[in-house]
């Protein structure tokens, strides 16, 4: 219940926060908060106390594929989700010096 009054709130969450509650959320609701979870998961590789620790940088990233890979191919917005997770996963892996192509389609 928490994790959901965060992300609603007034006030926008941090990135570890969104982090944390979209991976809290993704076991209750995985069509809602998977995809969110991957974006999240992504996108903390830049914040502190992440940006600075390559192991943490890798790892997050293997659990935004991991994530978007969990989400069920027969979701009608898995395609649009899919788009926005490519790009922003590429950006960031080719900063990481890792493969940039997401393995699923």
């Amino acid at each position: 219940m928490r994790a959901r009054v965060l992300l609603a709130g007034s006030e926008a969450p941090g990135p570890w926060e969104t982090y944390r509650a979209h991976r809290l959320l993704a076991r209750v609701a995985p069509a809602v908060h998977l995809p969110r979870l991957a974006l999240a998961a992504v996108e903390m590789t830049v914040h502190p106390p992440v940006a600075p620790h390559r192991d943490l940088q890798l790892g997050l990233m293997a659990e935004a594929l991991a994530a978007f890979a969990a989400i069920d191919p027969a979701d009608p917005f898995r395609p649009r989700a899919l788009a926005v997770f490519r790009e922003k996963y590429r950006e960031r892996a080719e900063l990481l010096g890792i493969d940039p192509e997401v393995p699923f389609p």
